[in-house]
């Protein structure tokens, strides 16, 4: 890349406030200026007036890509195919040297991500479903096991790699809302509390016939439909079924495989926040996923 592209890419990341603007001089109090540098970004801010000795600082300080050697073109590229959930291969995609590096840079997204959804959280709850007929929530529990890749590895202890993780989706229109918690089981003691938490009182929710939600929700202000799956998989008197959870299961279940993120159950809830962060925050964007992930990195950096 030649110095007036490299230049033109800084201003670009500066200008999307995913690069701190320039800084002040710690002498002078003056703003430094992007000077030609020998290093993989190919400037630097430098101050050099007189009465002090020159002083600078690199372009990526304060940012994302602080702690990085990697070019800033193949971040811009790595950001967008996460943005897509597109999986990325080290030798196809040539955006790292390594696998090791490209999992620190999915890592240090993937926290980006997972602070965002905490700051939605905070702020809202989370909370989903209401009286409206035009929504409903659908519920479920899903086993998530450990795979070995090609049937390698530490077999020992694999088998008790088995976490369930209690779903709740609210599905309206083509919109899809999760909530994706590991929980120790699916005892009623646990599950209430949850599906508490996050559904509004009123609210319509489907699920099977599982024990533990057997005449408890109605007790709590709910509209509780069930299907009995060993007959039918759509209660045939009141239309009730688990199909859209049992498809977005199949589609974590895809992801989070495709990204071994059932290593450990840190790093499978670390997948299943990112999973409801995309649903949550980046498709409610106008905008587009891309400037959802923009505007978190930013927040994240505090990047004015």
């Amino acid at each position: 890349m030649t110095p007036r592209r490299q230049k033109s890419l800084i201003k670009w990341f500066i200008k999307k406030r995913l690069l701190h603007g320039a800084p002040t001089c710690r002498v002078c109090r003056k703003e430094m200026k992007l000077t030609s540098y020998k290093s993989s970004d190919g400037y630097i801010w430098l101050c050099r007036r007189k009465g002090h000795r020159k002083v600078s600082s690199s372009v990526r300080k304060g940012s994302l890509f602080s702690q990085s050697r990697i070019h800033l073109i193949k971040w811009l590229e790595f950001i967008y195919r996460f943005a897509q959930g597109l999986q990325l291969l080290v030798d196809k995609d040539k955006i790292a040297s390594s696998s090791r590096t490209l999992s620190r840079m999915t890592n240090a997204i993937r926290k980006i991500c997972v602070a965002a959804l905490q700051r939605l959280r905070r702020r809202t709850g989370l909370r989903m479903g209401g009286k409206s007929r035009c929504k409903f929530i659908s519920i479920d529990e899903s086993k998530f096991a450990h795979k070995r890749k090609y049937n390698r590895g530490r077999f020992r202890f694999t088998w008790r790699r088995n976490s369930w993780v209690f779903g709740m989706l609210e599905i309206k229109g083509q919109r899809r809302l999760p909530v994706l918690k590991i929980v120790k089981n699916r005892s009623r003691q646990t599950l209430v509390p949850i599906i508490r938490r996050h559904a509004r009182r009123g609210s319509t929710i489907f699920s099977d016939c599982w024990r533990a939600y057997a005449q408890a929700l109605p007790r709590h202000g709910y509209r509780h439909f069930t299907v009995n799956h060993s007959e039918n998989f759509v209660n045939p008197y009141t239309g009730c079924h688990t199909q859209h959870i049992e498809r977005a299961w199949q589609s974590i279940k895809s992801q989070v495989n495709k990204q071994r993120g059932n290593k450990s159950k840190q790093l499978l809830k670390e997948h299943l926040k990112c999973i409801q962060w995309y649903q949550w925050l980046g498709k409610q964007n106008k905008a587009g996923v891309l400037a959802q992930l923009f505007r978190d990195i930013r927040k994240h950096f505090k990047i004015c």
